[in-house]
């Protein structure tokens, strides 16, 4: 039984998890990389699998629009936005012209990148779920019961927290940072705070000192939890019931357990149901966005067909990392291959885990993919006069990400030109080499279709009594100059016979 289904099956079981309210979220603190789909699709197929059963189920994606910018991505001038940092994602303005924010221009983004691979999860911003009231009593019960979290925190990282931290911070009413801001009182209506000048390394507070309501409403949001204590608090104001992270939350001790505690403890809300998953790293590298490092989301789905950025995650194991890298050697070509034999499993009517995962890839609909293998395709797209037989095999579309991958991500191995002329190393070839081009014209008319002119010329190649390897690198030299291309029979019907004729002849 596919993961999910073995969740989904979990979870009803349970009994505890009801109304089905699965959740997952994200901070836009610049291009969100490839890897953070990982958690929208993931989260998408618990929502699926929970949906097959016939139960009710909603699926929300909240974007943490209030968190504090912390970095500036490398790919962003410094200058124009260091005076910025410690402030919220919200009040920030956006790169490019046209959108509110910051967040919500790379929110926007990243939303485009996974509702073009099938997952449509409801939005929420998180600065709404504060102005609109929602988190108004979590923040009550928080900064009531702060000598609970505290010991929280105590239990869990094994050291002493000031009686006089409290688990909010303030929108300086100066500033307007946050990173800066430290709560040391709260008097059961206000907080009373300090915007500490030297309270990170990374910028500088204003030294303001005051007292506000920490209850944000329609006018306003006057501040924020710590994450770990706001994931909890998130769960209860949403209602969320299930609900997973990778494994640097989800691990022993991780921001997962803190959150839970408060849950628990605090808020006495029942913690949703946990989904652990994986990274999924870019060259052997964890991806970050601030840092710009890895493929952007909204990257991958230029160089991949939606079904197969959806399937290159549905068919991962969620316990074990997963190094995707474009560039390395036939990751590409494979993942095509493997998608087409998952495509065969679900056709032939079997109910393995590959015909679920074909199944859970399909982004509109169910469609049967080309029989034709993405390294064959690859090869037409580099031969004159292949638009016929890619479109009647119905590649047109694979063609295109055909030649983005071999424009982009292909060895030199895998990419040839033909050569207008006639190549330097053709000089090199043998008199029997020579001779069996010239054999090869005479069988230019005996046939048009590619297997079988295939077929000829090794049959020829037999009869002059000349290796396949010596017959069909003459071919691949003289038209390509190098010693190994594509099926000969396709490339040679590829191009016009009197350019092969006036090629092979005058060798």
């Amino acid at each position: 039984m596919f993961w999910a289904d073995k969740i989904a099956k979990e979870i009803i079981a349970s009994g505890k998890h009801k109304p089905y309210w699965v959740d997952d979220m994200k901070t836009p603190s610049g291009r969100v990389h490839v890897g953070a789909l990982l958690g929208v699709v993931i989260h998408d197929l618990v929502f699926r699998a929970l949906k097959d059963t016939g139960a009710d189920v909603v699926y929300t994606y909240v974007f943490e629009n209030h968190d504090p910018m912390d970095d500036i991505p490398s790919y962003l001038p410094r200058e124009k936005f260091e005076k910025y940092l410690g402030m919220p994602l919200f009040a920030i303005p956006s790169p490019v012209d046209g959108y509110e924010n910051f967040a919500q221009y790379y929110a926007l983004e990243f939303k485009q990148a996974f509702n073009s691979i099938g997952s449509h999860p409801k939005i929420l911003w998180t600065k709404d779920l504060y102005t609109s009231g929602k988190m108004n009593k979590s923040i009550k019960l928080i900064l009531d019961n702060a000598s609970e979290v505290r010991k929280i925190y105590q239990e869990m990282y094994k050291k002493e927290i000031a009686d006089d931290w409290y688990p909010f911070q303030v929108f300086c009413e100066t500033c307007g940072k946050v990173s800066t801001t430290r709560v040391y009182h709260w008097d059961g209506e206000n907080v009373h705070y300090t915007c500490t000048v030297d309270a990170v390394a990374w910028t500088k507070g204003c030294g303001y000192e005051g007292k506000t309501s920490p209850f944000s409403d329609d006018k306003g949001m006057k501040g924020k939890m710590p994450w770990k204590v706001e994931w909890a608090a998130k769960w209860q104001a949403i209602g969320v019931t299930v609900e997973g992270a990778g494994k640097d939350h989800m691990s022993r001790g991780g921001s997962h357990d803190l959150a839970s505690l408060i849950a628990e403890r605090v808020l006495n809300y029942p913690v949703p149901y946990p989904v652990g998953y994986e990274f999924m790293l870019i060259g052997g590298k964890k991806m970050s966005s601030s840092k710009g490092r890895g493929f952007a989301a909204a990257d991958i789905v230029t160089i991949l067909p939606p079904e197969l950025v959806r399937f290159l995650i549905v068919r991962m194991n969620i316990r074990q990392q997963t190094n995707f890298d474009p560039s390395d050697g036939d990751t590409v070509p494979r993942l095509f291959d493997d998608y087409q034999e998952c495509a065969r499993h679900y056709f032939e009517d079997k109910t393995d885990d590959e015909a679920r995962i074909f199944e859970l890839s399909q982004v509109d609909g169910v469609k049967k993919p080309p029989s034709i293998r993405f390294s064959t395709l690859a090869q037409w797209v580099q031969m004159p006069n292949m638009e016929f037989a890619i479109k009647d095999q119905g590649l047109e579309e694979w063609a295109q990400y055909a030649r983005i991958w071999v424009e982009r991500f292909a060895s030199d191995s895998e990419r040839f030109i033909i050569q207008e002329n006639t190549p330097s190393a053709a000089k090199d070839l043998s008199e029997q080499q020579k001779k069996f081009l010239h054999a090869v014209v005479d069988l230019l008319h005996t046939t048009s279709d590619a297997e079988s002119f295939q077929k000829e010329i090794y049959l020829k190649a037999k009869e002059m009594d000349i290796s396949s390897k010596e017959a069909f690198s003459s071919i691949y030299i003289a038209l390509l100059g190098k010693s190994s291309g594509p099926k000969a029979g396709w490339l040679i019907l590829s191009l016009d016979k009197e350019f092969v004729q006036k090629r092979f002849k005058s060798l």
